[in-house]
């Protein structure tokens, strides 16, 4: 029987047979550990400002007995408000963590070079860069959420024990459902606030990935100089109105600025805002989903520019 080197098995030809690839899933699982693994801050400072808000449910002092928050309605809606209030300082330093995070992600590995490392294993660039934007725009944003629900339901419990143990008038008061409309309000905020910054953050990643050096001048310097030269040049302020406009625009279309919560009459609470504010406009900005299709383009660079670069 004739036959070639090339027609033998991998084994007969004295070359071991490639191992068998490990199941997506589990792929998926290991990228994403790496990732928190070589970035704790991503969960570190969350954790920490978390901590401190506990913290401040300990010190804090004060009773709500004048009017609008006498009656026990308003000191649920009280309640619903201070559930809001905890979530911001933890999406402003999960914005903080989120923004270094895919500024350094591509790069630090490049500049260490663990790249050589993970490209010898069996998984393709597409998945690499897709798990870093999955941490950033999925895991961390829902995770930092449910920390901040578990805060405030701490926050919640050490209060009512510090009135109970001094016998002083309730502070807060509590309403299931208007809590879970407060949830289902946020969640919805959250979610049109991750889709409208996508592009931003792919853009972050494209950047880490190209740059050779200084990630950060790169992604700042640009944005801060080209309305400025295009100001001086051309007397114009597109780019400027662009920026702010991919800041701040979903926003606007939302109405979240004409919705007031505390007023001299009454306290509403925060799931009012699901009666209140645009969401089915916002869901159907034709800009929402165009930067999405941006988002796509700037991932798709991303992993080409990984899977060419010469490490070096």
């Amino acid at each position: 029987m004739n036959s070639t080197f090339a027609e033998l098995p991998a084994a007969e030809a004295g070359n071991p047979a490639p191992p068998p690839a490990a199941p997506l899933g589990r792929t998926l699982l290991t990228l994403v550990r790496r990732e928190f693994w070589e970035h704790r801050g991503l969960w570190m400072w969350p954790l920490c400002v978390a901590g401190l808000l506990v913290v401040g449910a300990f010190l804090a002092h004060g009773t709500f007995d004048a009017p609008p928050f006498a009656n026990a309605e308003s000191k649920a809606a009280l309640s619903t408000i201070l559930q809001w209030g905890l979530w911001v300082p933890l999406n402003l330093v999960m914005l903080i963590c989120v923004t270094f995070y895919l500024l350094d992600c591509l790069y630090a590995e490049r500049r260490d070079r663990t790249i050589l490392f993970w490209k010898s294993l069996p998984v393709s660039d597409g998945l690499t860069v897709l798990t870093k934007l999955l941490v950033a725009l999925v895991i961390v944003p829902f995770g930092v959420f449910a920390l901040a629900i578990v805060t405030h339901l701490v926050f919640s419990v050490v209060v009512a024990m510090r009135v109970a143990l001094h016998s002083a008038p309730a502070i807060l008061g509590w309403d299931a459902l208007e809590w879970l409309r407060t949830v289902l309000a946020l969640l919805l905020v959250l979610v049109i606030g991750i889709l409208w910054y996508a592009p931003v953050a792919a853009a972050l990643l494209l950047i880490s990935g190209w740059a050779r050096r200084n990630p950060f001048v790169w992604a700042t310097l640009p944005t801060l100089v080209a309305p400025l030269l295009e100001r001086i040049l051309f007397g114009t302020r597109y780019l400027w109105s662009f920026l702010s406009y991919r800041t701040a625009g979903i926003w606007h279309t939302l109405l979240l600025g004409h919705s007031h919560l505390i007023t001299h009459q009454r306290v509403r609470p925060v799931g009012t805002l699901l009666n209140d504010l645009n969401f089915r406009g916002a869901f159907l900005d034709v800009d929402l989903w165009l930067g999405v299709a941006a988002t796509a383009a700037l991932v798709f660079a991303a992993i080409r520019i990984r899977r060419y670069r010469d490490e070096t």
